[in-house]
């Protein structure tokens, strides 16, 4: 005799409770039950590191590692909470025997099957986990010199070597992806916040509106980024929040994408039906023509990020970079000039690192462009 639907659903979700992943196994969705475990097994080793290290803020002081903390403790909650979400969706749908897709889940599922988008994706997250929790990776502190083995090359103390000053340059790699991912990602996040806007905002209204954004931009793009960069950077210096502001502002590439794909949307059946019956402008925009726009968006920022990090590194490299002595990967390489012969560790692995990082962002970018548009399938 079988049990009722409800008395299974149940026990799945107390699984789900106890250890996320256990109830998507328990009803057979086994590629989701693994990632959740999988994903909470990342989590639960990098959590086991920080306490043999000592390094949680409760442990260590809440002033340098609250951050990191912080964010370790909420993917934790996270994971429990998405595993119930979706076990939750899934008995669902098995409940009323639907098998429709909407868009986005067709999407996803496509993209499982792309092995190039999956490898960037691992890429991605695992230079992100580094960077979000670097505290609990580096064995030593990043600044910390070592004037007397300075120029020492890769041992079992230091795997990849020390820089000019005696430095770990593992430790300092591990913190420089804190910059590169940091300010590329907050940089694109503005392009795609201010480029997004405009774009709709000159793809629905044309005319004048059009008129005028279309020449703004023209305007900027007809100045060499580099040399507007240098100098905003050398009359307001050169920090984190002026590297952002600077790659945020001026890089709207994203609005012509935008533009484009709105101008098609607004003549869609949908929208003039909207319009039709008296739909307010700002609810068309936000519930019609952003969603159908925000696919090539997010190509367009998987990349812009790639193309970001590598100025940032250029812009360091150049001397108008973070300043030291913040690790940076730009900044490494530009230390590295005068050592390339007695130390060529120096060189080679942040150049290593800005290279595998921008490949696993354009990659993907590539993969979610074949996986977003219906039409390359």
């Amino acid at each position: 005799m079988t049990r009722p639907a409800w008395t299974w659903r149940k026990t799945d979700l107390v699984l789900t409770l106890l250890l996320p992943g256990l109830g998507h196994l328990a009803r057979g969705l086994r590629a989701k039950g693994m990632l959740f475990l999988g994903f909470l097994a990342v989590q639960g080793a990098t959590l086991g590191l920080a306490v043999s290290k000592g390094r949680l803020a409760w442990l260590a002081g809440p002033s340098k590692y609250w951050f990191s903390t912080t964010v370790l403790l909420a993917f934790l909650v996270a994971v429990w909470a998405l595993a119930q979400l979706d076990l939750w969706r899934s008995i669902r749908r098995m409940a009323v025997g639907s098998s429709v897709l909407s868009y986005w889940q067709m999407a996803a599922r496509r993209f499982s099957k792309d092995l190039k988008g999956i490898v960037g994706l691992l890429i991605i997250l695992c230079v992100l986990h580094i960077a979000l929790f670097a505290p609990f990776f580096v064995r030593q502190d990043p600044l910390k010199m070592d004037l007397v083995n300075f120029l020492a090359g890769p041992s079992i103390e230091h795997p990849l070597g020390q820089d000019n000053f005696g430095r770990d340059v593992l430790d300092r790699l591990i913190y420089g992806s804190r910059v590169a991912l940091g300010i590329g990602a907050v940089a694109t996040l503005l392009n795609m916040l201010f480029g997004g806007a405009l774009g709709l905002l000159s793809g629905y209204f044309r005319g004048v509106t059009d008129a005028v954004i279309m020449r703004l931009l023209e305007i900027i793009n007809s100045i060499p980024f580099l040399v507007l960069a240098l100098l905003v950077i050398s009359l307001w210096g050169s920090s984190v929040v002026s590297l952002m502001l600077v790659l945020g502002i001026f890089g709207l590439g994203p609005a012509r994408i935008i533009r484009s794909e709105v101008l098609s949307v607004r003549e869609t059946d949908y929208v003039l039906s909207a319009k039709a019956i008296g739909a307010p402008t700002g609810r068309i925009i936000m519930r019609y023509v952003l969603p159908n726009a925000i696919a090539s968006l997010l190509v367009v920022t998987t990349m812009s990020i790639g193309v970001n990090i590598i100025v940032v590194a250029g812009l360091s490299f150049l001397g108008f970079g973070v300043r030291p002595p913040i690790p940076s990967w730009g900044a490494m390489l530009q230390q590295a000039q005068e050592f390339m012969r007695t130390a060529w560790w120096m060189a080679v692995y942040p150049g290593l690192c800005i290279i595998v990082t921008v490949f696993g962002f354009n990659i993907l970018g590539d993969s979610l462009r074949d996986v977003l548009d219906p039409r390359l399938r």
